[in-house]
């Protein structure tokens, strides 16, 4: 009995001493939160979710923010909200614990580490939207075929409460497009706590069948209502469907005139009326606007535009575009558009671009005026093709002893380009600065000469893939990028602004701009005919707004056509910082040469991602 009393008395004052250990972290600067376990939630969203946050000394010395304070009560609460949180992703039996604290007494700060254990997930097992008298008239086969492909819960996938709230949206919006605009949809969960396994039955009340009724136009000052009726892809007295409603919207947007568009359907639940009144707001964006920039990089060294916008010219949605831009590498260059949208459907617009452009690259330096006729057609918000019809006038000017052109007598190389290019964007990447996750493809076809008429007759093709992975708290980025140029004359001459170049901060970043590949006697860059480039960069934060990244890169350019050299391949690796503005992340970034000794690093500045 003396033993136990002994025991218990011991345990007593452990709990005492541990207690006063915390109390006395009380008020301690939190240096850092650190989880283990956490296999599925990455550690951004989790501490997103905390009140106790981190702050670096590094952090707050720049950004003058103010450190969180240790506090058992809102430790607790953390750890309380953590185990909210993972119920709401599926793990029903998620624990989380606070790890022995790593104390700094002299500097009066405190580490968190904090021990999750995720546990198994709900898995679904079974998804069903239950047939009842009301739906008796309607193909629910075909309707659980179509729901089924845009449904996010489906069988093996892991139960979350913000899926099944959009499944149920979507559900929604299949019967909507029926013309049920009332309809409700609830749903059941079947959950078995032995096998952590849940089916979930959706019910749909669906109302009755409504129709479209007038719209009600407002906010337009300069846009005519009557131009406005005209991009309605629904009818007065139709039968209902929500998904018209919503490509009205798209086709609003993708006009350029508006800054809001609302088209609202006024429903009544109470009454449940039909035909169903819509009313569409807008509100218009500035006719005339301007964008001015200024920076400098280490390639295009002070850089400067002026970006002008004239919106409803000449009525309806055509637009007015005035660019001029000054850099090293573009001296002068001045471009106006007239942009005609909803060319001969809503999804395509035709640009007539005159243009003139003074180049200075590494290999060359050309002036070039012409036009640009460029139709293009969206077939949704991540794919749009171009078919481009060019003329050109070209002055290329001659570097003395330059071998190619020895017959030619002037300082100058005058000749004229026509043709076509087609290019096609698919882009599911986001966000647009600094894309975390998705694919853009992108590839292009140029045919000069040829039918086209023109003093050269060639073929280019390539094509550029990159693709954003989450990792952890970084992004895992990759590039693959390949072309080739064939020519249908005896010479075989290339346009030196249609050759491949290679090397630079958005290339091989061990070298400089266009230093790659083929040279000519005078060691300047003479381009080529292939080009093949890999890269691959680990972003990860650091702090605030500055992330940092580790790269590493690949790739050459060779003097034929199509002929792709894999032992003559250059390497570069390095890393460098990023600051995130509004205008894109300002770019640091430092390329090492590999396994190449005559060859110093290369330092870039730069504006935007490398890739």
């Amino acid at each position: 009995m003396i033993k136990i009393l002994r025991i218990l008395g011991l345990i007593g004052w452990l709990s005492v001493v541990l207690n006063l250990n915390l109390l006395a972290q009380e008020n301690f600067e939190v240096r850092s939160v650190v989880f283990h376990g956490n296999k599925t939630l990455e550690e951004d969203v989790l501490l997103d979710q905390l009140a106790l946050k981190e702050v670096s000394s590094l952090e707050k010395l720049i950004t003058k923010k103010q450190p969180f304070l240790f506090n058992q009560r809102l430790v607790d609460l953390d750890l309380q909200r953590l185990v909210a949180i993972y119920q709401t992703e599926g793990f029903l039996k998620a624990k989380a614990s606070l790890a022995p604290l790593q104390i700094d007494d002299e500097k009066q700060i405190v580490k968190l580490r904090i021990q999750v254990d995720e546990g198994e997930p709900v898995l679904v097992n079974k998804v069903d939207i239950l047939e009842t008298e009301e739906l008796k008239e309607i193909d629910l086969d075909s309707l659980r075929r179509k729901v089924a492909r845009e449904l996010e819960l489906k069988s093996g996938a892991r139960f979350r409460d913000e899926a099944i709230k959009q499944d149920v949206l979507v559900i929604a919006n299949a019967f909507r497009n029926l013309g049920y605009a009332y309809v409700e949809v609830d749903y059941d969960l079947e959950l078995s706590s032995d096998t952590l396994q849940t089916d979930i039955n959706y019910q749909v009340k669906t109302g009755p069948v409504c129709y479209f009724g007038e719209t009600s136009i407002l906010g337009n000052k300069h846009v005519e209502t009557d131009f406005l009726q005209k991009q309605l892809v629904y009818e007065n007295g139709k039968l209902y469907n929500q998904s018209l409603l919503n490509d009205t919207r798209e086709n609003l947007y993708q006009l350029q005139l508006f800054r809001i568009v609302s088209v609202l359907p006024i429903k009544e639940r109470d009454s449940l009326r039909s035909p169903i009144p819509v009313t569409l707001y807008v509100e218009e964006a500035p006719r005339l606007s301007s964008r001015v920039g200024f920076g400098y990089g280490t390639e295009d060294k002070f850089r400067t535009f002026l970006d002008l916008n004239y919106r409803g010219f000449l009525g309806g949605a055509r637009r007015i575009n005035l660019y001029l831009k000054h850099s090293a590498l573009v001296p002068y260059h001045a471009s106006l558009k007239w942009i005609q949208p909803q060319f001969f459907s809503p999804k395509s617009t035709i640009t007539l671009n005159p243009f003139i452009i003074r180049n200075s690259e590494p290999g060359y330096e050309t002036r070039t005026y012409g036009i640009n006729v460029p139709v293009t057609y969206r077939f949704n918000s991540w794919l749009s093709s171009t078919l481009t019809y060019y003329l050109e006038n070209v002055e290329q000017q001659i570097e003395a002893g330059d071998s190619e052109l020895v017959d030619v007598e002037s300082d100058k190389f005058p000749y004229d380009k026509s043709g076509i290019l087609l290019s096609t964007v698919f882009d599911n990447s986001s966000p647009k600065f600094t894309p975390r996750e998705g694919f853009n493809l992108s590839l292009g076809l140029k045919v000069n000469g040829h039918l086209f008429g023109s003093d050269f007759n060639y073929t280019r093709f390539w094509g550029d893939i990159r693709h954003y992975q989450k990792l952890g708290d970084g992004v895992l980025a990759t590039r693959l990028m390949a072309g080739g140029i064939s020519s249908a004359d005896s010479n075989g001459f290339i346009p030196v602004e249609d050759r491949f170049y290679s090397g630079g901060s958005n290339s091989i970043r061990g070298w400089n701009r266009s230093e790659l590949g083929p040279k000519r006697e005078s060691g300047t860059p003479l381009g080529g005919k292939s080009i093949l480039e890999a890269n691959l960069e680990i972003r990860y934060p650091l702090f605030w707004r500055v992330s940092g990244v580790a790269f590493m890169d690949g790739g050459n350019v060779w003097e034929a056509a199509y002929d792709y050299q894999l032992n003559d391949l250059a390497y570069a690796a390095g890393g460098g910082l990023r600051i995130d503005t509004p205008i894109g992340p300002i770019r640091f970034d430092l390329g090492f040469p590999v396994w190449n000794e005559k060859k110093s690093p290369q330092f870039f500045i730069s504006v935007g991602q490398a890739f």
